[in-house]
């Protein structure tokens, strides 16, 4: 009944993902030149991708969808907290600067790149763990989860090629992770337009593109 008295939440959540993940995904790949690991998008990512998934999974609480719930919750903890992990102010990265002022250098030595890869890691379980439930919605969240498993599998093998100082391996996986990344970004797009037009009359997709508990 309660869901019936109140709007879809997911296009929020698609929303919000999307506009983190494609233009990091776009600065993986080196597209342009871009550089620094997304750290120019730390605005977008606490705020778009922590904020929005993170609201978005509370209101799915509410309606009593619990896979969506989770699903969103732990992926916008996590941009909170690769958010703040680059923001100087949270200090994670100055243990490992050798600079006393620059504690941004902090992000690309080799010690912290050894242990920051096990977040990735241990992400990349939890997303293979989202793509077995997704088996129970549709093919295109299942995509979705498959490509975000090989971002944190590729993420966390190019830190620790990168923290060897193996640059020629480890920016090729980076470049791997951006691309999967990317994939995931466009199915997210569609996603989010086919529930949006739905909500405004346009005809269904050939699918349903719900999150599976309603």
């Amino acid at each position: 009944m309660l869901s019936k008295q109140m709007g879809n939440p997911t296009p929020l959540a698609l929303g919000g993902f999307v506009i983190t993940t494609t233009p990091l995904s776009c600065c993986l790949m080196g597209w342009r030149g871009a550089t620094g690991g997304g750290i120019a998008f730390t605005g977008p990512i606490i705020f778009l991708g922590g904020g929005l998934l993170v609201l978005t999974s509370i209101l799915e609480f509410i309606l009593g969808n619990t896979f969506p719930c989770v699903v969103f919750g732990t992926i916008g903890a996590f941009w909170f907290a690769f958010g703040c992990t680059m923001t100087p102010a949270f200090n994670a990265a100055a243990p490992y600067s050798t600079s006393a002022t620059d504690t941004v250098a902090g992000l690309h030595s080799p010690d912290f790149m050894n242990t920051y890869a096990f977040l990735f890691i241990w992400m990349g379980v939890l997303m293979l763990i989202f793509l077995i439930c997704a088996t129970r919605t549709n093919a295109v969240y299942v995509v979705i989860f498959a490509t975000l498993t090989l971002v944190f599998v590729f993420l966390s093998a190019g830190y620790w090629r990168l923290a060897v100082a193996d640059a020629l391996v480890g920016n090729r996986l980076i470049v791997a992770a951006g691309a999967s990344l990317f994939v995931a970004s466009m199915l997210g797009f569609y996603l989010l337009v086919a529930q949006l037009f739905d909500s405004v009359g346009f005809p269904d997709p050939e699918y349903s593109a719900g999150g599976g508990e309603k």
